[in-house]
């Protein structure tokens, strides 16, 4: 019996070092129950860094570092106003691209397992498709010529 237990507690000790963006459980045991619990950080995680596009089959991921404890990951976009809003929740460091069109900025939030609302720190915003386009004017302002150089 403690040798399944020990054998138990190593393996999910060491399960969170193996998969990204997932909870990290504290087994604990009392007796004859044994259960485990999340482990939820009480100061809010670091902004996500070093992020990168890949394209896996033609398929283009964004991706970014692995925050050590977090569950999930908010991913908001910048609205025409200016204010950042909630897109959609993913479970691992990377989201596929194509869910979004369009020029546009993201950043994202590290999560717990219960919430994405003050968990962490967000990251510095990422536009990996932006695109800056010149119009060029003659010399009364109107626009003779568009370009993307």
């Amino acid at each position: 019996m403690k040798k399944n237990i020990i054998t138990l507690l190593v393996l999910l000790l060491n399960f969170p070092l193996i998969v990204k963006a997932q909870t990290t459980w504290i087994p604990i045991s009392n007796g004859g129950i044994f259960f485990v619990i999340p482990f939820i950080p009480s100061v809010p995680f670091p902004p996500a860094t070093n992020f990168n596009t890949n394209i896996v089959s033609g398929v283009t991921y964004v991706t970014w570092a692995d925050i050590e404890h977090a569950s999930k990951y908010q991913i908001q976009v910048l609205n025409s106003q200016g204010q950042w809003v909630d897109l959609f929740v993913v479970h691992e460091n990377k989201f596929l691209l194509s869910k979004l069109s369009g020029n546009y900025e993201f950043r994202v939030i590290a999560c717990n397992i219960n919430t994405c609302k003050n968990t962490g720190q967000a990251s510095i915003s990422f536009a990996p498709r932006k695109k800056v386009t010149f119009i060029h004017t003659d010399l009364l302002g109107s626009p003779v010529a568009e370009t993307q150089e």
